[in-house]
């Protein structure tokens, strides 16, 4: 069954409906609060419906206070442009906000729907004939009995007061000459005056002769509207008035006025969103279409197919383009086309710069660009290791250089990006993503004196916090890698089998972090058979002396001696060896080059890795012993 959405979208606020769950946002009319800020909102609001919806196609309703009944101008493409730009598909009916309850039962298209919240407005149907509409001309023109007319009226009643030239009233009280004179300076005054109707509403039930003038006149006006509108739309007989709104709701005995004046059947509209849902149910009616409802097709750009790796040979040859961070994607992109590669690792930490997450996750043009600006290369893996790492931690200062605030905004920092990679890789073809998730704590390699405490904790912290987002990698048919180093639950060949028994993930072998910590190079390649995805390329120096070590680069994986990365060929470990491990256990991926070295320029340092790794890999099938 195709997921269903509703939003319901008045003067002040906003609600939205759907897969997610109910959410409540700012006003997505400009007339509220301005085009910038309504913009934004309703950015926020589609591209939540776009996450919740995961990508599928769904069927909604808007139901907005920006659209007019009779012409929505330009209002439908803001609409359009912006929910496709989310993410967002399928197919929309967009309205004003009182069509939905003239539409649902129990009117059913017959009689009259009164919308009274910030704004007021009236529609009215015979079920037959197209619905006639009464008032809905925006604070300026109409919105007679609307939350802002209360308030209006009542900021005016209590100036008057204070000035001398009206009755005394308890509203001057409220609200004063001060708060006038700010609400008079504002550019968009109407939620704010909107927001001074409860107040009237109060000196109403507690007796204040002025507020009850003015509650009497906006009851009036109402009853007025709705008698217009049933005569417009030639309605006899018996009929029924659907009466919602911030007013009618947030103020019974208001309502029960307005059930008196208008002299028949009225039924409350308590849960707009409901009712929106039920009109979906029920379908836009013939006379609705194109005259006051309108039916837009959300589309998103195809997916490419997923690719594989250009290579002839049995092992792909890739690069990593987290060495290019600061640099720009083109930069990367052009450093990766000059070498060669068969592909690329496609880095999304929000450290690196060269994918916007966050953006591709609300901007469709910004995801097909991307799509667009990679169409010539092969990128077989997504990855990130900054902003993930914060799901497990550390949570202190250690990583507030990626987000600064507390463990839970940091680990939903990392979740949110985790899940981006995912749905990055998904909708570029790469059929991996790597991920670094941190460690809750370290000192359990440890063993602690009549303790029970032990790496496994770890795993076990590791796998709850990482099923959400190991659910999503196998909705979108993704392979989640974990790489091996001293920050991970997975930092040896111990800790990363008992990681990989635990979870449906593969490993990326870092021959170089394993020999960081004392393991052999060679030996370490082996014996993981199908359990091995990818693997990185990059060598090693250890430093064996007692002293500090002289020159760039230098680090240390733990309390052992002292290590830094270098290009191919530079360091110490026999790749030549390690190569022929690869080939021997049958390892069909890829072998990503990393740039680590902190005495050779990039462009230089994945050249001699690349060039020496051609020199090892087969382009093509060997052809065995010849004697």
């Amino acid at each position: 069954m195709t997921p269903r959405w509703t939003v319901d979208a008045g003067g002040t606020g906003t609600a939205v409906t759907g897969p997610g769950g109910r959410r409540r946002y700012g006003s997505v009319n400009p007339a509220s609060g301005g085009q910038d800020a309504a913009d934004a909102v309703l950015r926020t609001v589609f591209a939540d419906l776009a996450a919740a919806l995961d990508g599928g196609a769904g069927q909604g309703w808007i139901a907005t206070a920006t659209v007019d009944p009779r012409d929505p101008g330009s209002e439908l493409e803001r609409l359009r442009r912006t929910a496709e730009r989310a993410g967002l598909r399928g197919r929309v009916v967009v309205s004003n906000d009182a069509l939905p309850w003239l539409v649902a039962p129990p009117l059913s298209g017959r009689g009259v729907a009164v919308v009274c919240g910030t704004g007021s407005g009236f529609l009215a149907g015979d079920g037959r004939s197209a619905a006639v509409r009464v008032g809905s001309c925006e604070y300026l023109g109409s919105d007679e009995g609307s939350a802002y007319d209360l308030g209006l009226s009542g900021l005016r009643a209590a100036v008057r007061a204070l000035d001398g030239r009206g009755p005394d009233t308890v509203l001057a009280g409220h609200f004063g000459v001060a708060t006038a004179r700010e609400l008079a300076r504002l550019a968009f005054p109407k939620a704010a005056v909107a927001a001074l109707a409860p107040t009237v509403c109060r000196a109403w039930l507690d007796g204040d002769p002025v507020a009850t003038r003015l509650v009497a006149d906006a009851i009036g006006e109402l009853g007025l509207g709705v008698r217009a509108a049933a005569a417009a739309a030639g309605l006899e007989g018996e009929w029924t008035v659907a009466a919602g709104g911030g007013v009618f709701l947030g103020c019974p005995e208001f309502l029960a006025e307005f059930e008196r004046e208008v002299l028949g059947e009225v039924v409350a509209v308590t849960d707009p969103n409901a009712t929106i849902e039920a009109a979906l149910e029920a379908g836009v009616p013939a006379w609705a279409l194109d005259d006051c409802a309108w039916t837009l097709t959300l589309a998103d750009p195809p997916r490419p197919a997923p690719r594989p790796a250009a290579a002839t040979g049995p092992i792909a040859l890739g690069l990593c383009l987290a060495a290019w961070g600061g640099g720009g994607l083109p930069a990367a992109l052009d450093a990766a086309r000059a070498t060669g590669v068969d592909a690329v690792d496609l880095p999304t930490d929000t450290t690196t710069g060269l994918v916007d997450a966050d953006r591709w996750a609300t901007d469709a043009a910004y995801r097909s660009e991307l799509r667009e600006t990679l169409s010539d290369l092969a990128v077989t893996c997504v990855s990130n290791s900054r902003d993930t790492q914060l799901l497990l931690g550390p949570h202190g200062p250690h990583t507030d250089p990626v987000l600064a605030g507390s463990a839970d905004d940091k680990r939903a920092h990392a979740l949110r990006h985790a899940e981006h990679a995912i749905r990055i890789a998904a909708d570029l073809g790469a059929p991996q993503v790597r991920l670094m998730f941190g460690v809750p704590d370290l000192s359990r390699w440890l063993s602690w004196w009549h303790s029970d405490v032990s790496w496994a904790d770890n795993v076990e912290a590791w796998l709850e916090a990482a099923t959400p987002v190991l659910k999503l990698a196998a909705e979108h048919g993704v392979q989640l890698l974990v790489e091996p180093h001293p920050k991970q639950v997975a930092y040896d060949p111990d800790s990363t089998r008992q990681l990989l028994d635990a979870a449906d993930v593969r490993l990326c072998l870092d021959v170089a972090n394993l020999a960081a910590v004392g393991y052999d190079p060679v030996s370490v390649v082996r014996g993981w058979g199908t359990r091995l995805g990818a693997a990185h390329a990059k060598d090693l120096q250890r430093w064996t002396g007692t002293d500090q070590p002289p020159g760039a680069g230098w680090s240390r994986y733990g309390p052992g001696p002292a290590i830094r990365f270098r290009a191919l060929g530079s360091g110490d470990l026999p790749w030549p060896s390690v190569v022929a491990a690869l080939l021997d256990e049958g390892f069909r991926g890829v072998l990503y080059v990393e740039h680590e070295d902190a005495l050779l320029p990039r462009e230089q340092s994945v050249a001699n890795s690349v060039r020496l790794l051609r020199s090892l890999l087969p382009d093509r099938e060997p052809q065995g012993r010849t004697w």
